[in-house]
């Protein structure tokens, strides 16, 4: 490259890289339902069922848009939603599928760094409590509150689908 071309490139700075030893952040939320285990972990796996409660109205100002699941481990799964007249695109990857006891998955929107979420269900006569523990990344320490009332919200929302 010339000098000439080179000097279009001065002045910008190239962004450094997050450091990778930045600790998560972690919380959990619990709830047990009135429904056996296998149901409930059917919810969170058939895109008809995810629609109904990960998404939507009962959990903030939403409208689903496109839902795409590839159910395996390693298989992808990327819902489209709109939030707040804003495109959101949540995608990941499952890490753990053990129906009907274990779920684990990592979580990402838009561009933004992805986290994990692990989803234990654990069955008493004919309830069953759910329990989702979330890893936030640091870079989204901003976020963090907003990111609890939402999962919080999800829960509550599949408690009442599932008690109709």
């Amino acid at each position: 490259m010339t000098s000439d071309q080179l000097s279009m490139f001065e002045g910008e700075s190239i962004p450094a890289p997050r450091p990778s030893n930045a600790k998560p952040f972690n919380f959990s939320v619990s709830r047990t339902i009135a429904a056996p285990a296998e149901k409930i972990f059917d919810r969170w796996l058939i895109p008809t069922f995810i629609g109904n409660w990960m998404f939507g109205p009962k959990v903030g100002n939403e409208k689903v848009l496109d839902l795409k699941n590839e159910v395996r481990p390693k298989g992808e799964f990327t819902y489209k939603i709109q939030r707040d007249g804003r495109e959101i695109i949540c995608r990941g990857e499952y890490k753990v599928i053990d129906r009907p006891k274990r779920l684990s998955f990592s979580w990402q929107e838009n561009d933004l760094e992805a986290g994990k979420v692990n989803v234990s269900f654990e069955q008493h006569e004919d309830k069953t409590k759910l329990k989702i523990s979330v890893q936030v990344p640091q870079s989204l320490s901003d976020q963090l509150e907003k990111i609890k009332q939402q999962w919080t919200a999800r829960c509550k929302a599949l408690s009442v689908q599932l008690s109709k």
